[in-house]
């Protein structure tokens, strides 16, 4: 089952940075930076409304499984007596006396 995620996160962070850079701005973006301003006619006009919900999508699809991974590792690992790696910090040094 982590495995399955894992895979998912990664096609899903490597889709989220896709939209991210294809994202037309005002200012014309990579495509400026480039010399290629016809991207808007590339995508249709109404691309920019289809890109910026499926990046939201992405987004929101990255947070939900970034979280439900780290509590499925954090129960495996609880399950095998393994401490998690809050548990395996080293208690605060004090400070040394003042002269």
């Amino acid at each position: 089952m982590i495995v399955f995620l894992s895979i998912l996160f990664v096609l899903i962070c490597i889709l989220l940075i896709f939209m991210v850079v294809i994202t037309p701005s005002n200012e014309g973006g990579m495509a400026a930076a480039f010399g290629g301003m016809g991207s808007d006619s590339f995508f249709g006009t109404k691309a920019h409304q289809h890109i910026s919900k499926f990046t939201v999508f992405l987004a929101v699809s990255f947070l939900i499984l970034a979280v439900v991974i780290n509590r499925l590792n954090a129960s495996r690992a609880a399950e095998k007596g393994r401490p998690t790696p809050s548990q395996q910090l080293p208690p605060p040094k004090a400070p040394p006396p003042a002269k």
